[in-house]
Parts: structure tokens; C-alpha cells; sequence
């Protein structure tokens, strides 16, 4: 090719690569770009070889036109590029685009050099909008051939409790640590709960503010009734802590009452890691087609029974129990060990939501992908955390176990010691830094290896999922993957919500008594959601109090939604997306007319460096090269076997097919009816006198 269509092609390219659709308008492939002489240069949607943190591999198949030219000219490029990821809004900003190789089926040596250096040239600088759907979608067929690192969790199951009336679970972090009411003489409060709960030290008697009436009870884990009259003392002590606590109103985000008229649950109060199952009357079960597997359809509650054993499961937090009774003793399942049927249940089944949480299934593996991808943001680096202070005064140092680093317990903020003039603590996805443990704290620009060690049976595990990419002289560029809301992979293939281990919390001695507790694996009765998002749900809904340590989910009434943290540094944080608009189009760059889309997407990359495209009845062909044109692949056994690709290659270009498809519409799915905004697992949020945000 001569120089001049080179540097055409070049041209072309490095507007087609600043090109990005709307962020509320499917991005559709391919992408076509026209050059000043009519050359046209098409790129079809990117396959992705690798996604770790922030920087993605892949390889992308183009079609060169020249005119005069009665054929196009196939090819296949190799590509790295940093990502932008705004997940709400489904868009992935791929920028410092980098080729490290071209091939070109039939082209000479020379042609090939020519094409690779021109595109290095002509990319490394732009940025290039897609679907964040549609490369999650494509990752999984890159993950097929390699393994997410484990973590090491717990699987002690936690108390398991099963109900047929109406129930309120209420959770108190750990041993009841009482202090004195203020102005409120022989009373005390339960500080390490949301919940309201007074000790009358004259009578003994609990009293529990739920459901606009007070419940009393000989003992915290008794039976609990609620009081026939409102007593005057307990309305001051309950007034004098504002709006610092749950009310256990009934009510759910919407205002909808959570029982039905009249209907007074039992109350259950717990002081360890509990989960409720809860069920509408009697238990009834109804099978599953295609499986020996029954479910409890009178309940939220994800309860299974295998008719041939009659053994009941589970799913809590990811995790499978077991038990003969649905009264217990329940012990925990490992996924190899449950029984087959389970990766039976139809995907188009209520039950469905499980088959995440059962190790081999495409839903699986999929929740495995999306528990990779981070959420991405640019901060700048004058932007200033909440100031950090330490209850009494001074840091009280515990050493974190298996490293050399150590953190403080009696402060809001999760601050770590590297030593003693290095400090670094995270705030809504952003690491900060200092050489003083009360600050002054700048935004980090790096963050040292150790603290990545930091093994999950400690409560700052979580922290170790929020990373930084890059900076400048004025930003930081910063993301955090859904670990940092609790999820994280187990040993079983699954991503589970929490650690499994029991944090205990840290209870102020002096008043007012400052409550900061840490990330809880049970009692919310977290459950995974298939859908657009890997995402969670809060069921059922009659799960109140408990431990909650702020971030970006915040519970209320038993429900859960997730914010973008770094939507909380307001105009100091900046997602790909831009303030106060998503319009990232553009139609006419210098000399070149961008399309949004022509053609069919149906080309592909193939990894041996050869290009191939499906027709509409799936079978597949090859490109041979200027002159040669497409030849058709026989199927395995064909008359032809000489032409045959390896079955690896045939399946692999079948899944990134599939892959295509399946991004393609999910990615149509989020911008016609939205999706869970969220990449899964739960940070509860306020309670308790002083409880903070970590």
C-alpha cells in the first residue's frame, strides 16, 4: 500500500478512535470512518484478551477500502488501552490505546511494518467509547482460559432461624454493650445496635422502639411483647438521640407497610450472626422442572429440598447450608458437593437468581467476571477527606495479623500504619496519605504492596480493592472493584458476600460512646441478583438493625441501594461520562465524516491472526487475503479436512459470538429500561451513637 494511503488510513483511525457515542444510545458496531480520498476504514467490535485493574488487551478486526478498490482488505490488530469505567451509565472510555501488532492476511512484510507503525503513531493519545456491557460480556470468553484468585473465607454457618409468622429480626453487634442514658436516671442503652434498646436497671426490664410502639421483655433474647401503654421516660431517652438510629417503622423506601394491617411479628433480637428465614404460613413446596429439586415458594428465602434425600438447603451470602430439618442444625456445602440438579435450574426459572452461586455455571462465571471490573473515577488532588479523629484523643494500635502494618480501632476512618511516619487511609474510593496519624492527608498517588497483604480475617481486608492507576500533576486516577462492598471469590468458584469472619467492633468508653463496628457477612440476608448488573438484594425484607459502618450502600428499612462513592466528592471527582451532561458524540472531525455504524457486526479477530465472519446460519469463513477472498470452514467431519480449523478455534469464535450477542443486548437492555446500579455485596451504612463512616 503506499504511503499515502497509510498515512489516509492513520488519519482516519485516530478520528474513528476519538469517536464515542452517547452514553444513552446503544453503541453499536462496527464503527466506520471515511477519509478525505474516500478511503474507508472500519473497525469491528474489540475481543478482549486480558482485563486486569484498569488496562485491557484485545484484538479488533478491520476492513481497509480503497477507491478503485472493488474488495475491502481484512486484517486483525492487537491493542492495549487504559479503561474509564462509569458502570451506571454503561460506558467504558478507552484511552492511551497502544497497537503492538498487526496482521494482515496476504499483505507483504513491508505493508504489515507500514500498517503497525502508522497506527501506533496515529492512537496512542485518543480515547475511544464503548459499551461496558459489551466488554464484560466478551471478558467471559477471555476468562474461560484462566482462574480469578481466590480468598480464603469462612463458612462457619452462622445462626440460622426459620420462621412461619410474621418476624423481626433485630441485631446488636456482638455482647450488648450498655451505657448510661444521659439525663435519663436507671436507664441504658445498647450502644452497638441501630435499634433503640433500654435497660430499666430498677425493673430489668428491655425495651425495644419498633414499629412506632415500644416492646418490652424480661430478657434481650426473650419474648418480646409489645406495651399497652407509651412511657414518658423512655420517649425523652429515645428523643435525645435525634435522628441517630433505626426507627423499625415497618415501612419500606417506598413508604409501603411491611405487614399487613393489624399484624404485630414476632421480635427477635440477636446478638450474634443470625439469618432469617422467613416464611408466609406453613412451608410449601413446589418442584423445579427438568430437576429432583423442590423450592419454598411461600418465601423469599432462597430453601431448597432434594426429594431423593430430603435434605433441606440454602443460599446465604453465596454461601450453601444444609440440614435434614428446617429447624437445624445447618452445616455448610461446598459447591462441588451440592447436589447435580442444582446447575439444572432453568435460567428462566424464579429461582434462577441461585445458579450464581453454583460453581460451573455460566451465571457463575459471569458474577466472577463482573466481581473484576472496578469502578473508575478522576480526582483531583487538592480534594480534602473528613478530618480523621481518634476517640480519646490518640490512636490505640492493633497489629493487622501476617504483615508488618498495624490500624486504629477507635476512629471512623480505616487508618493504617506502614510505619511511623507513613499513614494511609480510604475514603469513598480514594486513598489518602500522611505522615502524622491526625494528618494533614493528601490524596495518594501510590499506595504500597504490603497493604495489599492485608489477609481477609482482617477488617480492612475490604480495602484492599480500592487501587490507583496513574496520576498527574493535578489528578489522580483511581478505581475500586465490588470487593470493596464485600464481595469477594471463594475457593469454591463463587463470589460470595463477605468474609465470613466476625470483626468485633470497636465501643467508646467515654461519652457519647462512639460505635464503630466493621463489614458483617450475615443478617441481611444478602442474596445475589442475575440481571443486567451483577448485583445484590436485601431479602426478605424484615431484617432490621445490625451492623453498620457507612460507605456507599446505605441501609434503610431493610433495603439496600448502592451510590458510586466517588459521586460523593462532588466536583473534586469527575467520571467519564462529564458533569451534568452523558453527549460524547461527534460527527464531523477535521477532513473525516465518523459513522455510527454500518455493516454487520459479524467479523471477528481470530487469535491465530486470520479474520473470519459468521453468516446468518452460524457457519463460519475465513479470509484469505487480497485476491482470495472469504472460503467456508467445514464443520468437523466435512469432506474438506484439510480447511478445517481446530475445534479450539471453532468454539472460540462460536463463544465470542455468543458473548457479542449477549452484550449487545444487554447493553440495549440498560438504556431502554436501566439496571442494578452496582457491582454487588453490602457496606450498611450510619447507626449507633458516633457510628461512622469507614
Amino acid at each position: 500500500m503506499a504511503m499515502t494511503s497509510i498515512r489516509l488510513l492513520a488519519a482516519s483511525v485516530f478520528f474513528l478512535l476519538a469517536f464515542g457515542t452517547a452514553a444513552q444510545d446503544a453503541p453499536t458496531w462496527p464503527r466506520q470512518a471515511k477519509g478525505a480520498d474516500g478511503t474507508a476504514i472500519t473497525v469491528y467490535q474489540p475481543q478482549i484478551e486480558r482485563w486486569a485493574d484498569n488496562t485491557l488487551s484485545a484484538r479488533a478486526a478491520v476492513a481497509v477500502s480503497r477507491p478503485g478498490e472493488k474488495d475491502p482488505r481484512y486484517g486483525v490488530i492487537e491493542l492495549t488501552a487504559r479503561t474509564d469505567i462509569d458502570k451506571a451509565a454503561d460506558v467504558a472510555r478507552l484511552s492511551a490505546l497502544r497497537v503492538t501488532k498487526t496482521t494482515f492476511p496476504g499483505a507483504t512484510e513491508k505493508e504489515t511494518e507500514g500498517y503497525l507503525a502508522t497506527l501506533r503513531a496515529a492512537m496512542t493519545r485518543q480515547s475511544w467509547s464503548v459499551s461496558a456491557q459489551a466488554l464484560q460480556a466478551n471478558l467471559a470468553v477471555a476468562q474461560a482460559r484462566s482462574q480469578q484468585k481466590a480468598v480464603a473465607v469462612k463458612n462457619d454457618p452462622p445462626r440460622i432461624l426459620f420462621r412461619t409468622v410474621p418476624s423481626l429480626l433485630v441485631l446488636i453487634d456482638g455482647k450488648p454493650a450498655l451505657r448510661e442514658v444521659k439525663d435519663a436516671p436507671g436507664l441504658q442503652r445498647v450502644v452497638n445496635t441501630t435499634a433503640v434498646i433500654l435497660l430499666d436497671s430498677s425493673s430489668s426490664t428491655w425495651s425495644l422502639w419498633a414499629l412506632g410502639r415500644w416492646w418490652q421483655a424480661a430478657a434481650l433474647e426473650g419474648a418480646w411483647k409489645a406495651g399497652a401503654e407509651r412511657s414518658a421516660q423512655l420517649d425523652r431517652a429515645r428523643d435525645a438521640l435525634g435522628k441517630n438510629f433505626d426507627p423499625l417503622d415497618g415501612k419500606d423506601d417506598g413508604g409501603r407497610p411491611l405487614f399487613e394491617a393489624g399484624v404485630l411479628p414476632q421480635v427477635i433480637v440477636a446478638s450474634e450472626p443470625t439469618e432469617l428465614l422467613q416464611a408466609k404460613g406453613e412451608a410449601k413446596f413446589s418442584p423445579i422442572p427438568g430437576t429432583q429439586l423442590l423450592y419454598m415458594s411461600n418465601s423469599t428465602s432462597d430453601i431448597f429440598m432434594e426429594i431423593a434425600t430430603q435434605t433441606h438447603y440454602v443460599l446465604i451470602s453465596g454461601r450453601w447450608f444444609s440440614a435434614r430439618s428446617l429447624e437445624g442444625p445447618w452445616s455448610f456445602v461446598a459447591g462441588k458437593s451440592l447436589p447435580p440438579d442444582f446447575a439444572r435450574i432453568p435460567a428462566s426459572h424464579p429461582m434462577a437468581d441461585v445458579l450464581m452461586s453454583v460453581p460451573g455455571t455460566p451465571q457463575a462465571r459471569e458474577a466472577a467476571i463482573a466481581n473484576q471490573i472496578p469502578q473508575t473515577a478522576t480526582v483531583q488532588r487538592d480534594v480534602q477527606p473528613t478530618p480523621v479523629a481518634y476517640d480519646g484523643g490518640e490512636p490505640k494500635w492493633q497489629a493487622i495479623e501476617g504483615t508488618p502494618l498495624s490500624y486504629a480501632p477507635n476512629t471512623a476512618s480505616p487508618v493504617i500504619r506502614v510505619d511511623a511516619k507513613t499513614y494511609y487511609t480510604v475514603q469513598n474510593g480514594v486513598w489518602f496519605s500522611a505522615t502524622a496519624p491526625a494528618g494533614p492527608w493528601i490524596v495518594a498517588t501510590m499506595v504500597p504492596a504490603v497493604i495489599y497483604s492485608i489477609p481477609p480475617s482482617s477488617p480492612l481486608h475490604y480495602m484492599t480493592y480500592v487501587r490507583v492507576y496513574g496520576s498527574t500533576a493535578s489528578t489522580v486516577f483511581v478505581g475500586y472493584t465490588p470487593g470493596y462492598y464485600g464481595t469477594v471469590m471463594s475457593s469454591d468458584g463463587v463470589v460470595v458476600y463477605g468474609t465470613g469472619y466476625y470483626y468485633p467492633a470497636y465501643i467508646g468508653p467515654y461519652y457519647p460512646y462512639y460505635w464503630y463496628p466493621y463489614p458483617v457477612t450475615y443478617g441481611f440476608g444478602v442474596g445475589f441478583s442475575v440481571g443486567i448488573f451483577f448485583g445484590f438484594a436485601v431479602r426478605p425484607p424484615y431484617h432490621y438493625g445490625g451492623c453498620c459502618w457507612g460507605g456507599p450502600v446505605v441501609i434503610h428499612h431493610g433495603n439496600a441501594g448502592i451510590n458510586n462513592s466517588y459521586n460523593r466528592w462532588g466536583g473534586k471527582s469527575t467520571s467519564i461520562t462529564g458533569p451534568g451532561g452523558r453527549n460524547l458524540k461527534a460527527t464531523q472531525v477535521g477532513d473525516t465524516t465518523l459513522a455510527k455504524g454500518s455493516g454487520s457486526n459479524n467479523v471477528y479477530a481470530g487469535r491465530d491472526g486470520n479474520v473470519y465472519r459468521r453468516d446468518e446460519g452460524g457457519d463460519w469463513q475465513k479470509y484469505g487475503g487480497k485476491g482470495e477472498g472469504w472460503s467456508d470452514l467445514d464443520r468437523p467431519g466435512g469432506e474438506r479436512p484439510q480447511q478445517q480449523p481446530a475445534r479450539e478455534t471453532r468454539n472460540t469464535l462460536d463463544r465470542q459470538a455468543q458473548s457479542r450477542q449477549m452484550g449487545e443486548q444487554r447493553s440495549q437492555q440498560m438504556r431502554s429500561g436501566g439496571g442494578f446500579q452496582g457491582g454487588g455485596g453490602m457496606r450498611a451504612g450510619g447507626g449507633g451513637r458516633g457510628g461512622g463512616r469507614r
